[in-house]
């Protein structure tokens, strides 16, 4: 049993077949490999060389105009590391459709590189006399391509193992990174789904985080890892049952109570559906901006369908529904319009559904 088969009808990552290769091949890629090295040798050389000669330039320059080399080196060398996804380009959206067409059939190892296919894209007279509609489905098309690879599920337990490896490995050293850069401290637990999994349940803390689980909860990490890789094990779920709408409406609940808590810096503050204007926005100034189209504002246990739960718990996992603070002077319009309503002898604030057995005396 494996991942891909618990989640039956799931879009699954294919693997990648292994390309079969001669003693030949491996003899001419060593030679190859060795020729590459000896010409990275020759640019790490000219590099050092330049390098040597920039910063004696920038010591000039900086001793020139009054100002430190390290403010020197800051404009010349500032970047940011943070780059926002982008959206799917034309360009990559007809690469991506002549790559199918092309390469479908073709066994591993004969493939048309990309320069290839780019050239073949130019060369292509229906291509470059698309509609609007052909080539937004083929923008389509790549961005369902692009969705499976990162939601879609590992084919097998081998695939899916070193896949949880190779990713935690980049998180832990992302987590360490940060850590340095900015000083937090962090915990990471990654365990298994299910008993039969191949993947290895791991841990790793930054600094002396450990000791938090030892001094707060009397746990030593490992142990704390241990129980959790129980407890993932004995849940046996597929994504479809991790989805299941009552799954949902506890995600959808306490994603709201704990941002709720969150922007009013109040602890076990409930969220009011039935007077949001009043019992929420009026007393604590915030509002819930994003609900999705669609979605009936209520609490999330009159929701009917998993559809639209999803769709609820999707919005506000991704950020797109989120609890905002307003300003003071839309609070204060927002004010004046409910006391403006209260004058007129509107009811604002809604009365609380009376008790079935209200008016009897009770023992």
């Amino acid at each position: 049993s494996t991942w891909a088969t618990r989640n039956p009808g799931t879009r699954i990552i294919l693997p990648c077949p292994s390309r079969q290769i001669s003693d030949a091949q491996r003899a001419s890629w060593a030679i190859a490999r060795e020729q590459r090295a000896a010409k990275k040798a020759l640019l790490d050389k000219a590099v050092q060389e330049y390098l040597a000669q920039q910063t004696s330039k920038m010591e000039e320059i900086a001793l020139k105009h009054n100002v430190t080399v390290e403010y020197l080196k800051g404009l010349v060398g500032g970047q940011t590391h943070y780059y926002s996804s982008r959206k799917v380009q034309r360009h990559n959206a007809l690469l991506h459709a002549k790559a199918l067409e092309v390469n479908a059939d073709r066994p591993c190892g004969t493939k048309y590189l990309l320069k290839e296919i780019q050239q073949m894209v130019k060369d292509d007279e229906r291509l470059q006399n698309l509609s609007q509609e052909e080539m937004n489905q083929y923008i389509a098309t790549l961005e369902e391509h692009c969705d499976t690879k990162i939601h879609g599920v590992r084919a097998n337990n081998v695939a899916a193992s070193r896949d949880v490896l190779a990713t935690t490995d980049k998180i832990v050293k992302e987590l360490n990174g940060l850590c340095n850069c900015t000083g937090i401290y962090a915990t990471l637990l990654v365990t298994r789904g299910h008993i039969i999994d191949s993947i290895q349940s791991t841990w790793t803390t930054t600094d002396n985080s450990a000791e938090f689980w030892e001094d707060v909860f009397g746990h030593q990490i490992a142990d704390v890892a241990r129980q959790y890789e129980q407890w993932a094990c004995t849940q046996n779920q597929n994504l479809l049952e991790r989805d299941s709408l009552g799954n949902l409406r506890k995600q959808i609940t306490k994603a709201v109570s704990s941002g709720l808590e969150k922007i009013t810096h109040k602890k076990h503050i409930v969220m009011n559906y039935h007077n949001y204007k009043t019992a929420i926005v009026e007393t604590y100034g915030v509002r819930l901006v994003g609900w999705p189209e669609g979605v009936k504002f209520a609490n999330p246990s009159v929701i009917g369908t998993v559809a639209e739960a999803r769709k609820l718990r999707d919005a506000l996992r991704s950020g797109s529904c989120f609890w905002k603070k307003l300003s003071k002077n839309k609070l204060e319009l927002f004010v004046t319009e409910l006391n403006t309503r209260r004058a007129a002898g509107e009811t604002v604030r809604k009365p609380r559904k009376k008790r079935s057995d209200a008016g009897v005396a009770q023992k």
